[in-house]
């Protein structure tokens, strides 16, 4: 594994700064990120930290969006009546939410402190392509180039076989056959 500045193992800034977002260590995770970006300046351990910057503050996220949704908070009404119970229940959803939230993150960070521990990419969901975004590594989207359109060609009409002879008697074709199958006349006729 590949040595930083500091000659310390550029993995240890990411298996650090996953367990500070673990552990809720805010400005540990700040310091850490500060001297992995500026100091260090290598790539790859700074695309760890910022995922783990990022998964440090979804809990954060999270609340906020709950809170500009509770609106119900800000009128103080009283312990009856169906607001009442619409904000209780808008309670028991955001508590139900942020232990969610706070469990995927506990667990997102674990995986991310296993795969930096084998010096690998964290690849945290969201949190991967905004590190990615910052250093500017975004994979362009694919480009689907139309084929022209062919001519469609028309099927070969074939012609019809020709006629092995004519009835004498009423003028059917007889195809190659003894007898006209119209009036029964033998084709020898």
């Amino acid at each position: 594994m590949e040595k930083g500045k500091f000659g310390i193992r550029l993995a240890f800034y990411g298996v650090a700064a996953f367990a500070l977002a673990i552990f809720g260590n805010y400005t540990a995770l700040l310091l850490l990120a500060a001297a992995t970006i500026f100091v260090e300046k290598d790539e790859w351990a700074s695309r760890q930290v910022i995922q783990a910057l990022c998964l440090y503050t979804l809990p954060y996220l999270v609340n906020a969006a709950f809170d500009v949704l509770g609106f119900f908070n800000w009128f103080g009404w009283s312990s009856n009546g169906i607001i009442y119970g619409i904000y209780r229940g808008f309670s028991r959803v955001e508590s139900i939410v942020s232990f969610i939230v706070n469990i995927a993150v506990i667990l997102f960070a674990f995986m991310g402190i296993m795969k930096n521990a084998k010096g690998q990419e964290a690849g945290i969901p969201g949190a991967e392509k905004f590190a990615q975004w910052v250093y500017g590594k975004v994979a362009p989207k694919p480009v689907y180039v139309q084929q022209p359109m062919q001519p469609v060609q028309q099927p070969v009409q074939q012609a019809a076989p020709q006629a092995a002879g004519v009835c004498s008697n009423c003028g059917a074709p007889l195809n190659g056959a003894a007898f006209c199958t119209k009036c029964g006349t033998p084709a020898n006729k």
